[in-house]
Order: C-alpha cells, then sequence, then structure tokens
C-alpha cells in the first residue's frame, strides 16, 4: 500500500504544480483552461484519495464523503483532454464545442452513478453482511451502478481517444494548406500521450476484471495490480505535463478558412466563391511567379498568409487557386519548389548538403531528406552522385 500512496502523492504533486502555472497564463487562455481543469480536477481528487487510504481506510468518515465527491470530477477528465486537443488545433479564436450536451449527458451520468456511494449503508466495511441482512440489498444497488460508472467511463476514455486522433490527422492534413514548413506543427507528443492512455486502459481493464470476477488472490490484489494502475495513470499526466505546458496553439494567424469536413472536395469548398476561373488562373500565375521569379520558397517560415500578402490577394482565394487550379496544397508547392532548386544546387554546385537545405527553405536536414525522398524518389547524395546524362 505504501507504494500506491507514494504514486498517488507523486500524481497529486505533477497535478497541481501543473495546474497552477496554467492558471497564471494570460494569453490563449481558451486553449489552456481545458488543460489547467485537467490537472486540477486529477491532483484534487487523487490527494484527497490519498488522504483517505491513509486516516480514513474503513471509509467511514468525513474524509471518505470528501473523496466520493471530489472523485467524481474525474469523469469530466477525457472530455478536458479532447477539449484540449480541440483548442489546440483550431485556426483563430477558439470556438464554442457544438452539441455540447452530448459530452455532458455521459458525463454527469458517471458523476452521478458514482456519488451512489455517498449512501453505503452504515458499517458496511466493519462486518459481514448475512444474504438475509436489510443492507444487502441497498448495498448491491450501489456496486451495480458504481460498476456502470466505471464501465462508462472507460467507454468515455476509448471514444475520445478516437476523437483526437481524427482531429490530430485532420489538423495535420490542415496543416500543408496553410504552412510549407509543418515538422515543429504537427503535435507528434500527443501521440505519445494516447498510446500512455491506451495502455492506462488496459490495465484499468484488467483491473476492474480483477475486482468484479475474483481471478486473482488477495495477496496479487494487493499488491502489483494497484500499483500498475496507479503507475500507468502517472505516466500519463507525467506525459502531458511535459509536453502540455510548453504547447504552443499550432495556428497562430488568422484563419484561411474553417476546418473542411471530411470528404469535401476543391469544387464542393469553393462552390460559393465569387471568383471565376480567369480571375483564378489570374491568380495561379501570380503564385507561381512568387516563386519562379521571387524565390518566395526560400523563407523557411513561409505560410499561406504571406504568400497572400506577396501577390496581394486575400489567403482564401490563394487557397482556392491552388487547389482548383494547380491541384496542389500550399506544402507540396512550396516544398516542389525548394527540391527543384536543391537538385540544381546539386548538379551545379560543391556545396554541402546540408548548406544547400537551408538555402533552400527548409529547417532541418531531416525535412530536406523526408522531402527530396518523396519528389524524386532518391536522396540528395544519391543524385549528386548520377551522372549527368541521368540528372
Amino acid at each position: 500500500m505504501t507504494s500506491d500512496i507514494s504514486i498517488s502523492i507523486f500524481i497529486t504533486a505533477i497535478c497541481l504544480f501543473c495546474a497552477h502555472l496554467l492558471l497564471l497564463r494570460r494569453q490563449d487562455i481558451g486553449v489552456y483552461l481545458p488543460l489547467a481543469l485537467l490537472f486540477l480536477f486529477q491532483g484534487v481528487s487523487t490527494g484527497v484519495a490519498a488522504l483517505t487510504e491513509t486516516y480514513d481506510p474503513d471509509s467511514v468518515g468525513v474524509l471518505f464523503h470528501i473523496s466520493v465527491l471530489v472523485g467524481g470530477l474525474e469523469s469530466t477528465i477525457p472530455f478536458l483532454f479532447w477539449a484540449y486537443v480541440r483548442a489546440l488545433t483550431t485556426e483563430g479564436p477558439t470556438e464554442n464545442i457544438p452539441k455540447l450536451s452530448y459530452h455532458l449527458i455521459p458525463m454527469i451520468f458517471v458523476l452521478v452513478s458514482f456519488w451512489s456511494l455517498l449512501f453505503l449503508p452504515a458499517g458496511f466495511a466493519e462486518s459481514e453482511m448475512n444474504d438475509d441482512d436489510p443492507r444487502l440489498l441497498g448495498f448491491t444497488l450501489i456496486a451495480l451502478m458504481v460498476l456502470l460508472a466505471d464501465f462508462v467511463f472507460k467507454a468515455m476514455i476509448a471514444v475520445y481517444v478516437y476523437l483526437t486522433i481524427r482531429r490530430l490527422m485532420t489538423y495535420r492534413k490542415r496543416l500543408k494548406d496553410v504552412f510549407a514548413s509543418t515538422e515543429n506543427r504537427e503535435l507528434t507528443w500527443i501521440w505519445v500521450i494516447l498510446i500512455c492512455i491506451a495502455f492506462y486502459l488496459c490495465v484499468s481493464i484488467a483491473f476492474t476484471a480483477s475486482v468484479v470476477s475474483g481471478i486473482f488472490n488477495e495477496e496479487t490484489y494487493n499488491n502489483w495490480l494497484p500499483t500498475l494502475n496507479g503507475a500507468a495513470l502517472l505516466g500519463v499526466f507525467w506525459a502531458i505535463g511535459i509536453w502540455g505546458l510548453r504547447q504552443r496553439p499550432g495556428m497562430t494567424r488568422q484563419p484561411v478558412a474553417v476546418l473542411p469536413e471530411p470528404g469535401d472536395t476543391p469544387s464542393r469548398k469553393y462552390e460559393k466563391s465569387a471568383l471565376d476561373d480567369d480571375r483564378l488562373e489570374h491568380i495561379a500565375r501570380k503564385i507561381e511567379a512568387a516563386m519562379a521569379k521571387d524565390s518566395l520558397y526560400r523563407d523557411p517560415n513561409l505560410s499561406l498568409w504571406d504568400l497572400a500578402k506577396h501577390i496581394g490577394v486575400t489567403s482564401h482565394y490563394v487557397s482556392q487557386a491552388l487547389n482548383t487550379q494547380l491541384n496542389k496544397n500550399f506544402f507540396d508547392l512550396v516544398n516542389g519548389w525548394r527540391i527543384k532548386d536543391a537538385i540544381k544546387q546539386l548538379n551545379e554546385t560543391d556545396e554541402t548538403i546540408l548548406v544547400i537545405a537551408y538555402d533552400v527553405g527548409f529547417n532541418s536536414r531531416s525535412a530536406f531528406y523526408k522531402a527530396f525522398k518523396r519528389e524524386t524518389g532518391r536522396t540528395p547524395s544519391g543524385m549528386r552522385k548520377l551522372p549527368a546524362v541521368l540528372r
């Protein structure tokens, strides 16, 4: 039990410290408030549970009732994590969540069902109840409600993991419509957290199954399984704390357009546009000129907004011209020009590959190699070694 309490203390300390730092922030409060509440609720819940286990092990005093009340707040944590990721990947100001009642209903159900523990029969932990004990029915009903709440809570975790993955995939695709370099905005660290959450969910399911079925003996139940469950939870909040506190929203400028719904095609997306084909073709030529003559692609921080400002049209019209006239997203257009320039320098100069990579606009060697391989099917060094007739 000592190890379980130690883990709970670590979780409490991490969560309350992170919540304190996040609540002090004044910028992007709409992004960080869900994360701050997530840490605050988990820290308070775990801390009070640790106090209850230490000073009220029989679960009969005031501490037990307080731990039940604050423990119910954990029902909001899967939703809060998804809300944080949603805000982190939203273009422009944080938007209200549509159909919020769909999220509230399962949380309220879990909360109310868990709070049924407040009505446990008096003295239930002090003596065994016989079959004819009048308290047995109430105890059984409460146990079933708590078990159902636990099942719904685990289902919520799985659902919000799915919603988070879908959001990240849409966001990653959207980044390529707006930025030429995306490696510092792709939120790959969240995938590590999702793996930690998945591991915790598996351990938690095993823990619940062991309690319900009694397949583990008393010694095993009291030792390694609760400890593993606590360690998995510690890993989740440790990972969120490491990356969540230093992450900034990926879309730092005004939005180009709302995130497209899955299945949207360019023609459907721009069907209400006032631009005709001639105007779009004119914009497309200006885009190509900005790359060919002005070498705009060499700016490592180039964005769709910068290109729009350079050619003197709105970013939405640039996006429309890219998709309907050039059949490319912004990322592919710019990196295509960068690779063309790199190939020319590889053939005509003796500069190192790293110098060429930075010169044409890439932020890192790895990003350059990845883009070069995708465009040419070869590595930069392999391209340089080819005979001139094959270049």
